[in-house]
């Protein structure tokens, strides 16, 4: 999938109520939710470095690092923040217990939407340089572009409102993309079958 994409699905998941859980929660499932496709830089070094995407960064020991890594950046910045007396007091305190679940939920959001692409990842790698792919979702997806937006949108416009169940526009799109996700794999199975 795109990184807009990757984005939207962090920021929904994080609208959809998993913000309360801690400071820097929303940034967090966005950064995550974008952070395998770090192996994209690779591409400076020319077309054979695509020969690299979507595979270690990708891969277990990577979704395994990658959120450690992500929770301490995001620690190390709430406390860069303090000590400047640049943290916004609106913010929730920053636990880093929940942060670490939140990273491994965005990170892993990741390889699950390029799965559903037929470019797909080595989700093995480096163990095994075998792709998966789930013939699912185009690489860009107009209807999660529309969808995902919309729900984001609709949730922080309750939320600043101050009304209760601001989480549920965002709740009810990530809904929805599963259910049109699940519709598109029964039609790909159908016509691979």
């Amino acid at each position: 999938m795109d990184n807009f994409t990757h984005g939207l699905a962090g920021w929904a998941l994080g609208q959809a109520g998993l913000k309360r859980m801690t400071g820097l929660a929303v940034p967090t499932l966005i950064i995550g939710a974008n952070l395998p496709d770090i192996d994209a830089v690779l591409s400076v070094l020319g077309t054979q470095s695509l020969a690299l995407r979507r595979g270690l960064t990708h891969g277990p020991i990577a979704l395994l690092i990658l959120p450690l890594l992500l929770t301490a950046a995001m620690v190390g910045f709430e406390r860069w923040q303090v000590r400047r007396r640049k943290r916004p007091r609106s913010r929730l305190p920053v636990r880093p217990v929940p942060l670490l679940i939140l990273a491994y939920i965005g990170t892993l959001s990741h390889p699950a939407l390029d799965y559903m692409n037929n470019y797909g990842i080595r989700l093995l790698e480096p163990f095994s340089p075998r792709w998966f792919h789930g013939d699912t979702l185009f690489i860009i997806d107009a209807v999660l572009w529309t969808i995902l937006p919309l729900g984001i949108w609709a949730s922080r416009r309750r939320e600043a409102a101050g009304r209760n169940g601001w989480e549920r526009p965002a709740q009810a799109v990530l809904a929805l993309a599963l259910v049109y996700i699940a519709g598109n794999f029964t039609l790909s199975a159908k016509a691979e079958a």
